[in-house]
């Protein structure tokens, strides 16, 4: 490209960009520089030309043509304006939700309550009352069972221990020897201590029970009579009836026989 044609590009470019912007101003004052590049000779125009539009050829698909402060103010509005749409269709539906909640609340509290008549609060009172008596039954039975043995369970332990080691229950029975109850599948009923309770003559409290003895060689029955004296118990008298292997009766306590055994 000469000189010449070198000069005149910028006035080529000036043209250019009036006629792609829609800018006559522009494109009037640069076309007169722009027409005397007509004179160039050879192949100069068509270089300056090309060299002048080079900026505004088309890249990556589109064309690159500057937006004119018209065209871009039009977008921005119509952005605007489609989201202030979004923003009032969003509104519009958050208050119609609202709307139906207050009215679903105002249904709902206009619904009449039926008033509790006195016979149906007695009900209920009576209801509650046996459920709080039959909690404090169960307590109290557990309470009992696990913090506060039974006094025939307390002569029963005691008597157990005085006589599972001595030796003429053991020579007969053998070791070891177990006692429960009576003679039942019942686990409970093998677990209950026939007993009975009276006071004599005196009025002193006595305590009669009566429970089985099991060992490798035989099978016994025990009967003991225990009065209280003031805090402990003494045994008015304790004897076996031996079933097994050969029947006999061992007495260890006899009635009247001063026993140093308390408890």
């Amino acid at each position: 490209m000469s000189r010449a044609a070198r000069s005149l590009l910028p006035a080529l470019r000036r043209a250019g960009c009036g006629v792609l912007c829609d800018t006559p101003a522009l494109a009037q004052q640069e076309l007169p520089l722009a027409a005397a590049a007509c004179q160039l000779e050879g192949g100069g125009l068509l270089a300056a030309a090309r060299a002048a539009l080079r900026p505004w050829q088309p890249r990556a698909g589109f064309a690159a043509r500057p937006m004119s402060g018209a065209a871009g103010e039009q977008q921005a509005a119509q952005k605007g304006g489609r989201a202030a749409r979004r923003a009032a269709a969003a509104a519009e539906k958050e208050q119609g939700i609202v709307a139906a909640d207050e009215g679903f609340s105002a249904i709902t509290d206009k619904i009449p309550q039926r008033p509790v008549t006195v016979t149906e609060a007695g009900g209920y009172s009576l209801v509650i009352l046996g459920a709080l008596a039959f909690a404090g039954a169960v307590g109290y039975a557990a309470l009992n069972e696990l913090l506060f043995t039974p006094k025939e369970y307390q002569c029963f332990n005691h008597t157990l221990a005085k006589i599972k080691d001595d030796p003429r229950v053991t020579v007969r029975l053998g070791t070891p020897i177990s006692a429960y109850g009576q003679e039942s599948q019942n686990r409970a009923a093998r677990q209950r201590i026939p007993h009975r309770v009276y006071n004599d003559g005196e009025g002193r409290e006595h305590l009669q029970l009566q429970f089985v003895l099991r060992g490798p060689s035989g099978r016994a029955t025990v009967n003991a009579d225990m009065s209280k004296e003031g805090s402990s118990w003494r045994y008015s008298f304790l004897y076996l009836d031996v079933e097994a292997p050969v029947p006999q009766q061992v007495v260890l306590v006899r009635p009247g026989q001063t026993d140093d055994t308390d408890y």
